[in-house]
């Protein structure tokens, strides 16, 4: 932040924090009015990775349950400082974020309850810049998922976020493996994707999966990435992955005919 306060650099159009920087609730009565206030700042949006804590919805029922309960978020702050843009991580990272189990869950929460609490999101959002162009974030690991990025594309979003915490991965090649799934995802549906990470590998990646600048590990640095707004839908976009699974069907029947000649 001190980076982007320094005389002489240019502000810019959207401000993008990672993942892990601000792990604190919006609901926070420190945090909440300072990352508005630093968006009013700026007089530009910021996206910024937030904990937000709201009712749990039934799944089918849209009804929300009585209290509330913590989420893997991003969040949008407009250039007044309102948040006008929310995304829930749906897949989060078993034990780390949940629980895959009831009794794991318990034995779990009954040594500390900081550990593997946050709830799934259930919508993958799309957002909306002043100017009309749209954008999706996607939190960590999720960029390794194919066919749940194209639903943001599919969905309108001209413009894919991944917000991450590399952090995880200490001084292994993940993180440089991390980024070449996230620029797959890029080709896939031929949009640019900007991929902010804490420890990681932060760069601008074009529809054709060229890295056009990176902020190396472990750099303490702010820098302007090139990104524009794509609208049309690949094939893949549209439809997924129907093809590879047409090709096991096919295999899986060609597979069956050659046991029952042999028979």
């Amino acid at each position: 932040l001190s980076l982007r306060r320094s005389p002489g650099v240019q502000q810019p159009d959207v401000l993008v924090w990672p993942e892990a920087p601000a792990p604190f609730s919006f609901q926070d009565p420190h945090f909440g009015p300072y990352i508005s206030g630093l968006a009013a700042e700026f007089q530009h949006p910021v996206i910024v990775g937030i904990i937000d804590w709201k009712p749990i919805v039934e799944s089918g029922r849209g009804v929300p349950r009585t209290g509330l309960v913590p989420y893997n978020s991003a969040a949008m702050l407009n250039s007044i400082g309102q948040k006008a843009f929310t995304y829930d991580k749906i897949h989060l990272v078993p034990f780390g974020e949940y629980e895959p189990f009831p009794l794991i869950h318990q034995v779990v929460t009954s040594v500390s309850e900081e550990v593997g609490g946050f709830h799934k999101g259930k919508e993958r959002n799309v957002g909306h810049f002043a100017g009309g162009n749209t954008f999706s974030v996607f939190i960590c690991y999720e960029a390794i998922y194919a066919g749940e990025i194209r639903q943001f594309a599919n969905n309108g979003a001209q413009l894919l976020v991944n917000i991450s915490n590399d952090g995880w991965f200490g001084k292994s090649e993940a993180a440089e493996q991390h980024l070449r799934m996230a620029r797959v995802r890029a080709v896939e549906n031929r949009r640019w994707l900007i991929r902010d990470t804490n420890s990681g590998i932060t760069a601008s990646i074009d529809p054709y999966g060229n890295v056009s600048r990176v902020m190396q590990r472990d750099t303490r640095a702010a820098a302007d990435l090139p990104y524009d707004f794509r609208t049309g839908k690949t094939i893949y976009t549209r439809f997924g992955d129907w093809f590879a699974w047409m090709c096991v069907a096919i295999s899986a029947i060609l597979v069956l005919l050659t046991f029952r000649k042999a028979k």
